[in-house]
């Protein structure tokens, strides 16, 4: 019974076009997150020649990424070595932020840079819509009506909740799936 109600609740969700924010939220974690990168993949309707060109810019970015993820294991070797002060540990730490978030701006930057020179001005607007999950203001209004019906002047501001994975340390845990997503899309068509 659970498998059916899965079933035609993802049918529905593909049917009606949200392919991203309540897929990602709710169906995500049912299916696997290469499953789900790959329903983003055939959403966007990527040609082989996309698909080729994107691979390309994940292997381009991968050792940027090794390098992101290896940071806590050169910051607890640094750590063990250290024997300064206070003041030369605040440092320590913010120079390990510092490069930290350069790393992660310059990983989105060069991603995003790059899908925008491969995708159509109607798959990048597709690709927002979906995986970003930004939201129209009536969307916004129904939810903050939802989750504070007794007081809505009390939280004027209600964020849309968002599946960045353009963004920071998603993307840095979002390449690997997309890689073996790509390979496993060219194997299957065939080139």
């Amino acid at each position: 019974m659970r498998k059916l109600v899965f079933g035609v609740t993802l049918a529905g969700l593909l049917a009606l076009g949200g392919f991203g924010q309540v897929l990602g939220a709710r169906v995500g974690g049912y299916i696997g997150r290469e499953n789900l990168v790959l329903l983003w993949l055939n959403a966007l309707e990527l040609s082989p020649a996309q698909i080729k060109a994107l691979l390309s810019l994940v292997d381009e970015l991968m050792p940027l990424r090794e390098e992101i993820v290896t940071m806590p294991e050169k910051l607890h070797e640094d750590l063990l070595a250290f024997t300064g002060t206070q003041k030369e540990l605040r440092e320590l730490l913010a120079s390990y932020q510092k490069e930290l978030r350069e790393k992660l701006q310059t990983l989105e930057d060069e991603f995003i840079s790059g899908l925008k020179k491969i995708l159509t001005v109607a798959q990048w607007e597709r690709l927002r819509a979906g995986v970003v999950g930004e939201r129209k203001p009536q969307v916004l209004e129904r939810l903050r009506f939802r989750a504070f019906p007794q007081d809505q002047r009390a939280f004027p501001q209600v964020p849309a909740l968002r599946i960045d994975l353009l963004r920071g340390m998603t993307l840095v845990r979002f390449l690997p799936d997309l890689k073996e997503a790509l390979t496993a899309k060219l194997a299957a068509i065939g080139n």
